[in-house]
């Protein structure tokens, strides 16, 4: 599990980086992806059913500290968000199946609204203190809606990167199909 948990933050810190530099170079100003949604629907609906809620919500929390950095955001703020967004994820994979690249892409959509939602409910509730004025928290929950489509339109590739690197790297728990007998 070593190994798999630092796939997936090595992977996410490189797919923050690469989303935030393609921003820039081509002057895209509406929100970028959450790569990192993704990365959770992955961690949530891993084959890999024997590793331990503990465990995975360590990863989780390594990459919402990894996005509060990134983002410039108050420490704490994106962990929170993540972690409850993985919560409802990791119930949900307990009692759904992702099968196709649109069921993954839908549970990214819920996952990134979560993040959204909670990341706007933890600011609304610091506004005062912090002097953020609630209009424009009022304004960037409406503009998060590009944030859900990008990341939508994001979830297929993501996830299957995240694929091929963990069977290129052998820390794919599951044989695949050419190798199963």
């Amino acid at each position: 599990m070593l190994f798999r948990a630092l796939a997936y933050i090595i992977l996410g810190w490189l797919l923050m980086a690469v989303v935030a530099g393609l921003g820039h170079v081509f002057a895209l100003t509406v929100m970028l992806p959450s790569t990192t949604a993704v990365l959770l629907v992955h961690l949530a609906f891993a084959r890999e059913r024997e590793t331990e809620l503990p465990a995975k919500l360590a990863i989780v929390t390594v990459l919402g500290y990894l996005e509060d950095l990134h983002q410039g955001a108050p420490i704490g703020v994106l962990i929170l968000a993540h972690q409850l967004s993985f919560l409802a994820l990791h119930w949900a994979a307990g009692r759904l199946a992702l099968h196709g690249w649109l069921s993954r892409a839908a549970a990214a959509l819920v996952a990134v609204g979560i993040v959204d939602l909670a990341t706007w409910a933890t600011l609304m509730a610091l506004a005062e203190p912090m002097r953020i004025p609630r209009d424009a928290l009022m304004d960037a929950l409406w503009q998060s809606r590009w944030h859900l489509v990008a990341t939508f339109l994001v979830a297929h590739p993501v996830w299957l990167l995240t694929e091929r690197l963990f069977r290129r790297l052998r820390i794919d728990p599951t044989p695949t199909p050419e190798e199963a007998p």
